[in-house]
């Protein structure tokens, strides 16, 4: 089993979800949490509302014109900053499709695992050495500019709320390891 990706999955998962938060959010409550009549407590969670409304994945919609299911500007994004190396462009995309999985499909928590898995596989593929060897860069490097890539493709509120959605119907879920060949592609059968 590959622990360290299903360690960094399951930590950028988590740590993706909190750095989206609203900052009032991120924070305790200024005032204590209200009782109901019944005697159970409420906490006031902005963030888990869109959790909460059924089939809402739908709502979010963006343009996709060459249809890999990544956002038009989220492409243009991986192209103009990868533009000097074939496998990363194909390792960005691939774990783009992962996160655009769990922002227009999810609305269930087995979808959510569905995409969890297409996310861990995406990370997995850019983690991978046959990805850090092609391109030159170090895992630390690759994690660096995933976050700046996860930030443009979670650049609206309508995909981070999505996304937050997916994070709280897939908490508590485990994904499968990608195993050996997580790339949907080939790198060492490209030149860069």
């Amino acid at each position: 089993m590959k622990w360290p990706y299903l360690i960094a999955a399951a930590s950028l998962i988590a740590l993706s979800a909190y750095s989206q938060w609203p900052a009032d959010a991120q924070s305790p409550p200024a005032a204590p949490p209200s009782s109901s009549p019944s005697g159970i407590i409420s906490v006031k969670a902005p963030w888990l509302s869109a959790a909460s409304t059924a089939g809402s994945a739908e709502r979010v919609k963006d343009q996709d014109q060459n249809h890999d299911g990544v956002p038009d500007e989220v492409n243009a994004y991986i192209r103009q900053h990868y533009a000097t190396s074939q496998v990363s462009q194909l390792a960005f995309t691939q774990l783009a499709q992962g996160w655009s999985s769990a922002i227009y499909e999810v609305s269930t928590p087995e979808q959510a695992k569905l995409a969890g898995e297409k996310i861990a596989r995406g990370i997995a593929c850019l983690m991978s050495e046959g990805v850090t060897q092609k391109t030159g860069k170090t895992v630390h490097a690759m994690y660096d500019e995933l976050l700046k890539t996860r930030a443009e493709m979670l650049g609206t509120p309508q995909r981070t709320e999505a996304y937050l959605r997916f994070q709280t119907l897939a908490a508590g879920q485990y994904f499968a390891d990608p195993g050996n060949q997580p790339c949907d592609f080939q790198p060492a059968r490209l030149d860069n």
